[in-house]
């Protein structure tokens, strides 16, 4: 199965170089048991885009630190893509960014929340899980940085992961659309230095300190592994 990696956000060259790009660390984290999936990149910051939605079986849309509601000329043509995925019933899913841009461009609506940075370690509730999420505890752990959160879903799409902090933090359509507020794919050592180089910088240090603090005691908590399997899972129903 190839599945399409819309590379639509991208950290320092610094963390680049130790980490990976973000679409590096989503297939590091799929294929972390086997090369199970075939992968694609396509680097919309950098104007290259797929010659259609048929490029690929299925199809993932990664974080940015760039705002759905913000004016960028790739931002209509990524939601049109969005559209036509749907549509053409291929199974996409997205993270962070990428899970709120899928849930505008399908009806949904997104804002730059009133309760602020969320950052660092993060636990949701799980429930109305459908079949392909059956190894997913009642509870599951990862990191996360944002301060936008998607306000309403679309209308078919149902609400699996919440939070007092953010109430609407995943949801799927069927079996074709999975998504998730949270960075599964960053871990531990990645958010740490991302929240370090953007401390004061982007995000105020009153937000940053805290997270940096959890993160130190309990390193361990991060259940990233457990939602890859639903990944893979999702991608293979």
């Amino acid at each position: 199965m190839k599945i399409g990696i819309l590379l639509v956000g991208r950290a320092t060259d610094d963390l680049v170089e130790k980490y990976g790009t973000y679409a590096e660390m989503l297939i590091s984290l799929i294929n972390s048991e086997e090369d199970v999936f075939e992968f694609k990149t396509f680097n919309i910051l950098d104007s290259v885009f797929p010659e259609s939605h048929q490029e690929c079986d299925g199809w993932i849309v990664t974080g940015s630190p760039h705002g759905v509601y913000e004016d960028h000329d790739w931002i209509p043509t990524v939601s049109q893509l969005i559209i036509e995925i749907y549509r053409a019933q291929l199974p996409i899913f997205g993270v962070c960014f990428g899970h709120q841009l899928i849930a505008q461009a399908l009806g949904g609506h997104v804002e730059k929340s009133i309760k602020g940075w969320g950052l660092g370690l993060h636990t949701y509730e799980i429930n109305n899980k459908t079949e392909y999420m059956s190894n997913l505890s009642e509870e599951v752990t990862l990191n996360i940085c944002h301060q936008d959160q998607v306000l309403k879903v679309p209308d078919e799409a149902t609400i699996y992961a919440r939070s007092q902090f953010c109430e609407n933090a995943g949801f799927y359509i069927k079996d074709k659309v999975l998504t998730m507020q949270a960075h599964p794919e960053f871990l531990v050592d990645f958010i740490k230095a991302l929240l370090n180089a953007r401390r004061d910088v982007t995000i105020p240090k009153e937000f940053v300190d805290p997270a940096l603090a959890k993160l130190n005691s309990s390193p361990h908590a991060v259940q990233s592994k457990q939602f890859a399997e639903t990944i893979r899972r999702f991608f293979l129903s």
